[in-house]
């Protein structure tokens, strides 16, 4: 799995890229990056964004646009985006055993995580659109703040399966929700399982 940076964002966390990376590591990463470049289903970009002064990431996944918020995103944990993009897909589809199946099929077929830098101008568009209109540049958040808990994952089912996205395929353009659009893609992927 390829997780794309913004600038912003490799540089806030101290991420190195690829070619900054010394042997072994560099080549391994340069393998991971040849095998799943390109297929958008193995793909992410992330963006950092602040919320109640702390640092915050949204990823997107490129082929189907479900997007995640994660809150308060240290320095430290920063390696561990893998973990949470499985967290919150497990959590996301966890009353559909299909769903769930299909997601460890994914995970096991793309378990090693690594970063580059995003330049993929309709990714930055996507994370700068829904940052701007859904999060509001983090004040709808605050909304989902009860008895001082952030409810994340309120927010993700929201952004995923309320929230309409779009794409423009040729003249027409296509608008869905992400959520389902990525069953979609992994049933493509893996059909019934």
């Amino acid at each position: 799995m390829i997780i794309y940076l913004t600038k912003q964002t490799a540089e806030r966390y101290k991420i190195k890229m690829p070619d900054e990376l010394f042997s072994p590591v560099k080549e391994m990463v340069h393998a991971v990056i040849e095998k799943e470049h390109d297929s958008k289903l193995f793909e992410w970009g992330a963006k950092l964004f602040y919320f109640d002064r702390k640092k915050c990431i949204q990823l997107v996944h490129f082929e189907s646009k479900l997007t995640l918020f994660l809150f308060d995103i240290k320095m430290k944990d920063i390696e561990r985006l893998g973990e949470w993009i499985c967290h919150y897909l497990f959590a996301l589809y966890s009353d559909n055993e299909q769903m769930t199946k299909r997601i460890e099929k994914y995970i096991e077929e793309s378990a090693f995580i690594c970063f580059s830098a995003l330049k993929d101008k309709s990714v930055i568009a996507t994370l700068n659109y829904t940052q701007r209109t859904f999060a509001e540049d983090g004040y709808c958040f605050y909304n989902f703040i009860e008895k001082g808990i952030l409810k994340t994952m309120e927010i993700n089912q929201r952004v995923n399966f309320q929230w309409i996205f779009s794409r423009k395929e040729g003249k027409q353009t296509d608008y869905f929700y992400s959520g389902e659009k990525f069953e979609e893609v992994l049933i493509a992927k893996y059909g019934t399982v």
